[in-house]
């Protein structure tokens, strides 16, 4: 039987054997075939029906490769091994009968049925082979094709000559011989056939998670060996170093480092002349383009079985996002100490200065001073007026009370702050745009919070324009892609949940060196500013829940982008196409 292994990808039994031996039984059969057919009845036909048979079984064998094994194969594989005996029959009873060299012909029949059968199917095989030989032997007797005669056959083996007889009976045990070796040994080639498909699946298998691991981890892995030569290097490798793996295998690691990261260079040479494992560095990789990107690399020496040293293993990731989000948690740290620091400054200065700006307002009308003095007293009230107002953002930075979270729709917040920003810049030419892709867009957050978050973006990018084509437009709609973030892991992919509030302004942009400060207490670009005003607006951001971030190019303006909860209800469509765009505008005159 052709029995393939439902549980494995190989087979039992190998088709490439069975079809192999089938042709070459049937080459040699024919070929001993072909001089006999002008004088041996019933050749033509058989080997006519021989052939018919080879074919169709052999198409079935490679039908069956591709497809589950097929029952109709092996029918049609045993049709053609009795087309065979027929075949071969013929051919010895016209070669010599019972004495004829053509006997073999019954042997390349059995032994290729042992690929297809092994040990049981080859002994029926080599017994209707003996049954085939026995009926020569009766027809080369001289009784013709009376065979169906049971009461003769006693008595034409006693016919037979000793020679005969014992020519015969040698050629029977030859058969049954040929089949049990050569079942046996299909029956162990066919056992560790099993047992080495199933080794190789488990290489397999044992290869595909190994290299899956290594291919789709996010920490960069290279091997080197003794000479220096990159064996392996991953996926994320070539997307931290930004180098192709193609050009990277099998140089040395000179060559492929050398000229663009001589710090992981000499690390790497470090550990290959000294064999001892180097515990985690921090190195700074300089890309092409003038970027950095911080790596964290450890490298360890790696062994064989006897301990010998094969090469060196280095481990590294991109310590960016966390970079950031260290600097997040310090900065975090740093502003609520400096919010501390502020309340109880804020709180022991607030009193004393009360009484002084009263008290001065009081001699101001009491006294009938004239010139300087009355300028010096005008201008103490003024300053304790202005000394007061930092004193009360100091205290609304550091006590911010608790966010009180509804549905806010942002159309109306937007028009208020653009009705508030064009009456506080009177005599000043600014041009205030919204642009909005649904006027229906609410967030979910505490409406005077969010009033207090525009107005401050909104001032600042009025205040940032520096000629007369001045301009700031809010921009209100559904991000596209979500910044690096915890908060927004989980909407990663569907930022529909979230809503992005724009202020851009056409200024002269943030200067670099203040750009990475700007959410610190006093940290401002304005020569009268406090620095306070942006950093009230972060931390009443998050307090909403939301994130905050900059864009800002020398010449080209500033964009202030505050990302909110999405506040959707049953009026709400999940996804909102963007259908409608207003672009209103309010300008203030002088």
């Amino acid at each position: 039987m052709f029995v393939y292994s439902r549980r494995h990808s190989a087979v039992a039994l190998r088709p490439s054997w069975v079809v192999s031996t089938r042709l070459v039984a049937y080459a040699v059969t024919t070929a001993l075939a072909w001089p006999l057919l002008r004088t041996t009845p019933y050749l033509t036909s058989s080997l006519i029906i021989y052939t018919t048979a080879t074919i169709t079984a052999v198409l079935a064998v490679l039908m069956g490769r591709r497809h589950a094994a097929s029952p109709l194969a092996s029918v049609l594989r045993a049709a053609q091994i009795a087309c065979e005996l027929v075949v071969v029959s013929l051919i010895v009873l016209h070669t010599g009968g019972t004495r004829s060299p053509s006997f073999y012909l019954y042997l390349t029949t059995i032994i290729s049925a042992a690929v297809s059968y092994r040990l049981v199917g080859t002994l029926l095989v080599a017994s209707a082979a003996t049954a085939a030989y026995c009926v020569v032997v009766w027809i080369d007797s001289g009784h013709g094709f009376s065979i169906f005669q049971p009461n003769q056959w006693l008595g034409t083996v006693r016919q037979l000559s000793d020679e005969d007889f014992f020519t015969a009976f040698v050629r029977l045990c030859i058969f049954y011989l040929c089949a049990f070796v050569g079942g046996y040994l299909a029956e162990r080639l066919s056992s560790n056939d099993e047992v080495l498909a199933h080794t190789t699946e488990a290489l397999k298998e044992a290869k595909l998670e190994t290299g899956d691991i290594l291919k789709h981890l996010n920490s960069g892995i290279f091997t080197v060996d003794l000479e220096g030569r990159i064996v392996y290097f991953n996926r994320a490798a070539e997307e931290i170093l930004r180098l192709p793996g193609r050009r990277v295998r099998g140089r040395h690691f000179h060559e492929a480092f050398e000229g663009r990261y001589p710090e992981l260079v000499s690390r790497l040479e470090t550990v290959l002349h000294s064999q001892k494992m180097d515990t985690r560095t921090e190195l700074t990789i300089d890309h092409a383009d003038g970027t950095k990107t911080p790596i964290g690399l450890s490298t360890s020496v790696l062994a064989d079985a006897e301990g010998k040293a094969r090469g060196v293993i280095g481990i590294f990731q991109d310590l960016t996002e966390p970079k950031m989000l260290e600097e997040k948690l310090r900065a975090k740290d740093r502003l609520a100490a400096v919010g501390e620091l502020s309340a109880a400054i804020a709180h022991e200065i607030r009193n004393p200065l009360a009484a002084i700006s009263g008290s001065v307002e009081v001699l101001r009308d009491e006294l009938k001073l004239e010139g300087d003095n009355r300028r010096l007293l005008n201008l103490i009230v003024k300053e304790s007026d202005r000394l007061n107002k930092i004193l009360t953002d100091f205290l609304m930075y550091a006590r911010i009370r608790p966010t009180v979270a509804g549905r806010v729709c942002v159309a109306p917040v937007i028009d208020d702050v653009l009705e508030i920003t064009r009456r506080h810049f009177q005599g000043r030419p600014v041009q205030l745009r919204t642009r909005q892709t649904d006027q229906s867009l609410a967030v979910q957050a505490d409406a005077d919070h969010l009033k207090q978050i525009l107005i401050n973006l909104v001032f600042n990018a009025v205040e940032a324009g520096e000629s007369p084509d001045s301009a700031v437009t809010v921009i209100v709609e559904i991000p596209h892609v979500l910044p690096f973030d915890p908060r927004f892991d989980a909407d990663r992919n569907n930022p529909a949940q979230w809503v992005s509030i724009a202020v851009h302004d056409n200024g002269g942009g943030i200067p670099a060196e203040v750009r990475h400060r700007l959410f610190e207490p006093f940290v401002s670009s304005k020569p009268t500013g406090t620095g306070l005003g942006l950093a009230i607006t972060s931390r009443l951001v998050e307090n909403i829940g939301g994130a905050i971030t900059v864009e800002s190019q020398p010449g080209r303006g500033t964009t202030m982008g505050v990302l909110l909860p999405r506040c959707a209800d049953a009026g709400d469509a999940a996804v909102l196409d963007e259908t409608s765009s207003q672009d209103l505008m309010v300008t203030a005159h002088s």
